[in-house]
């Protein structure tokens, strides 16, 4: 049972805010309740490869509210005993668990006093400076899961299917546009899986193999850069951190020098911000 400020708060007479909590879980239960990631670290023994946890967490279910109009006391109890001085105990006092607890459809009074009163609840309405739980959205982690799972399905058609995939001629083109080195000497299998792990290499791989996919002109941009390259008629002097080309007339040219934040495995990241570079690069046979 809720209770705000010593009052008996029936939750179950104010559809909205039942509905806001079912609305928040997708409407699936059982939810968990879980420790947060910092509340879980890397083992300080060598030979242990799980990450050492909390033997248990205990926390109040009593809190403080701040309001507009000034504070509010909420309490979670499931039985309320009043002293011979009319003084009220409300049990349990903690709330405990050992690195994960299950709760109910029916432990909807707890669940919406976790959510949305205590401090100690990451992410909740009410979090302080001591968080010690959080809730696993499940529904949304297998949601990202399925997501995933498509993408690398989309990923794989295209670059392995015989029936679906691209043809040899555009895989070379994007594993040019990736700047994997001599592409045309390699075999197609290589490029495939060269591809792949370049995808996979980088926090947005996915979303930027979909692009170049589908933008011809980035692809034609990124793959000329790369037969330069490869043709050495550009190149990078590690010494003086500095891109040059090959003139006609046998002389080297500079380009551009990395600045420190650059990373010189993408050229064209200086390549296309208003960089000179020669006609060249963009025409090569």
């Amino acid at each position: 049972m809720l209770y705000k400020n010593d009052i008996i708060f029936e939750l179950s007479r104010m559809p909205k805010e039942v509905e806001k909590v079912e609305r928040y879980f997708h409407n699936k239960f059982p939810v968990k309740v879980v420790y947060p990631p910092e509340r879980i670290v890397k083992s300080r023994l060598p030979h242990n490869r799980l990450p050492d946890k909390p033997n248990s967490i205990s926390f109040d279910l009593k809190s403080i509210v701040k309001t507009d109009t000034g504070t509010e006391v909420w309490r979670y109890a499931e039985e309320v005993l009043i002293d011979d001085h009319g003084n009220k105990k409300y049990t349990p006092k903690k709330f405990r668990f050992s690195g994960s607890r299950y709760l109910t459809r029916g432990d909807i009074d707890l669940i919406y006093f976790l959510l949305y009163k205590s401090e100690y609840c990451k992410g909740g309405v009410n979090q302080g400076s001591r968080v010690k739980f959080m809730f696993e959205d499940l529904v949304t982690e297998a949601e990202k899961k399925a997501e995933k799972r498509a993408l690398e399905a989309k990923i794989g058609n295209l670059l392995y299917s015989k029936e679906y995939g691209m043809d040899e001629e555009k895989l070379r083109a994007v594993a040019k546009a990736y700047f994997i080195k001599n592409v045309d000497t390699l075999t197609l299998p290589q490029v495939r899986i060269l591809i792949e792990q370049k995808i996979h290499a980088s926090k947005g791989g996915t979303t930027q193999f979909f692009d170049m996919v589908d933008d011809d002109i980035e692809l034609n941009k990124r793959n000329s850069i790369q037969r330069a390259i490869d043709k050495k008629i550009i190149f990078y002097d590690m010494g003086r951190k500095s891109w040059f080309w090959n003139t006609s007339e046998g002389k080297t040219e500079l380009i551009c020098k990395v600045p420190p934040s650059k990373v010189i495995t993408m050229p064209y990241m200086m390549f296309s911000q208003g960089i000179r570079v020669s006609a060249i690069i963009w025409n090569l046979p």
